[in-house]
C-alpha cells in the first residue's frame, strides 16, 4: 500500500517495558524505504518521553527515566492488505 507521495505504508512493532510488566505495541508509519523508515523509528523513539529524555540507547531497546523504563524495538512489516493490519491486532 502505498500513498500519494509514493511511500509505502509499514507497521513497526515495540514492546513497553517496566520492571516486571511488558506490552506490546505497534505503530503505522509511511516511509519511501526501510532506511528512511529506520531514522523515523530512531527519532520516534528517542522523543518517545520527550526530546532528551533518552538516558540510553542498547541496540534495539531505548531506556527512558534513569533506566526505570524501557521501550524495545522489535520489527516491522511492510503492509501489502489491510488484513494485515487487522489480523497483526487481532493476535
Amino acid at each position: 500500500m502505498t500513498n500519494q507521495k509514493g511511500q509505502k505504508l509499514y507497521l513497526a512493532t515495540f514492546e513497553f517495558i517496566s520492571g516486571e510488566y511488558e506490552q506490546g505495541f505497534h505503530r503505522l508509519l509511511y516511509a519511501k524505504n526501510a532506511k528512511e523508515l529506520d531514522k523515523q523509528i530512531n527519532k520516534y523513539l528517542k522523543d518517545y518521553y520527550g526530546a532528551g529524555n533518552t538516558s540510553e540507547i542498547d541496540g534495539n531497546v531505548y531506556y527512558y527515566c534513569h533506566d526505570e523504563i524501557a521501550v524495545k524495538y522489535c520489527g516491522w512489516e511492510e503492509i501489502t492488505d489491510p488484513q494485515q493490519i487487522i489480523d497483526k491486532l487481532l493476535c
